[in-house]
């Protein structure tokens, strides 16, 4: 399950637990259930936020302010140079034939 699963699973167990409870006062399973919760929640937020920020993960190339809408058809991608260079090949050892 991701992150964000276990943290809704986490709130809807508290949520379950204080609907038997006058004015939906929280028990102390509860309450530590939604502590438990918030801090996985800031924890997968953080661990985004550097996968993005950071390490570029899931960044598209054309990402800025001035992107076309997703919703407006496929972005226009722009094209790589491609290197001229064959790949070299290296000599392997020689066959035992």
């Amino acid at each position: 399950m991701r992150p964000a699963g276990e943290v809704q699973v986490l709130f809807a167990l508290a949520w379950l637990l204080r609907r038997g409870e006058a004015a939906y006062e929280p028990t102390s399973l509860a309450f530590w259930l939604e502590v438990v919760a918030v801090l996985l929640a800031l924890v997968t937020a953080w661990a985004s936020g550097e996968l993005v920020e950071r390490l570029g993960v899931g960044v598209d190339e054309g990402a800025n302010l001035d992107a076309p809408s997703s919703l407006s058809g496929p972005a226009e991608r722009p094209r790589r140079a491609v290197s001229q260079q064959k790949p070299s090949v290296s000599s392997g050892p020689a066959s035992l034939s």
